[in-house]
């Protein structure tokens, strides 16, 4: 599928920074121009402020092998994650079935030799949890290797059908350094007529940098959940996608210009 017409766009990438690259090189291959402004960061956990987090951690994961289920939510739940599991365990325990939110998740997995033995290709927690190994799960236990804070919807659901599930907390996001002057600068200087909002937490904080400003910008969203939230905040251009993979953002955003020629002038 030709998406030659994207170069049209001028679209501000607000992905952490190490994790910006993937789209911002797909938008460029179809023509877009990109400007990378992280509105999250992610860091290690740090003992002043999370020991009791990292202390919780430790037990579970000495305790890895008491797991039916292990879900990875993201890939930094993988590089954090992982780097905290191969201190306890320098081979995988067996018979634990491992899962991935988002085949970039699968991948970082397979790259460091776990296998992802079901559902690679869920891209969402509720594409997850309609997979058939999570439907009959009465007292299974299932570890979820995931970030300080987060959605709990899908532990909850989780624990409606019965498993008993655990968090393993292992990165924190981090606010970057930038204020809502140098934002509005930046999206003016280059013309920014898209902004790309990975998550609602990445949506709540560009809302917070540029007040009612923010709600003049179309933004690319992942998901009807975060589309929700957008369009409760008050964003008048909302453009949702099928998940958050660069496929699926390409796809939408040709979808927005096709339907706004407007956007071409």
């Amino acid at each position: 599928m030709a998406l030659a017409k994207l170069n049209s766009l001028r679209v501000l990438v607000t992905r952490p920074a190490d994790r910006s690259a993937e789209l911002a090189a797909a938008l460029t291959a179809a023509g877009a121009e990109c400007v990378l402004q992280p509105l999250l960061d992610i860091a290690p956990l740090t003992q002043a402020d999370h020991g009791e987090a990292i202390q919780k951690s430790r037990s579970l994961l000495m305790n890895l092998d008491r797991y039916q289920c292990v879900i990875f939510i993201s890939v930094n739940a993988v590089q954090y994650g992982l780097d905290q599991i191969e201190q306890y365990w320098p081979q995988w325990p067996m018979d634990i079935d491992v899962f991935a939110i988002g085949a970039a998740t699968a991948a970082a997995l397979a790259e460091r030799d776990v296998v992802v033995r079901h559902s690679a290709l869920a891209m969402n927690s509720e594409s997850l949890l309609a997979c058939a190994e999570l439907q009959n799960i009465a007292q299974a236990k299932i570890l979820i290797v995931r970030g300080v804070g987060g959605r709990e919807y899908l532990a909850t659901e989780l624990t409606k059908r019965g498993a008993i599930v655990d968090y393993v907390e292992c990165y924190q996001r981090c606010k970057p350094d930038i204020d809502g002057g140098q934002l509005r600068a930046l999206l003016l200087q280059h013309r920014i007529n898209m902004v790309a909002l990975n998550s609602g937490e990445t949506l709540s904080h560009f809302t917070e940098l540029l007040g009612s400003v923010a709600f003049a910008y179309p933004v690319l969203v992942p998901s009807p959940r975060v589309a929700t939230l957008a369009k409760n905040q008050g964003y008048q251009s909302v453009i949702e996608a099928e998940n958050a993979g660069t496929a699926a953002s390409l796809a939408a955003l040709q979808r927005y210009v096709e339907s706004n020629p407007s956007i071409l002038h």
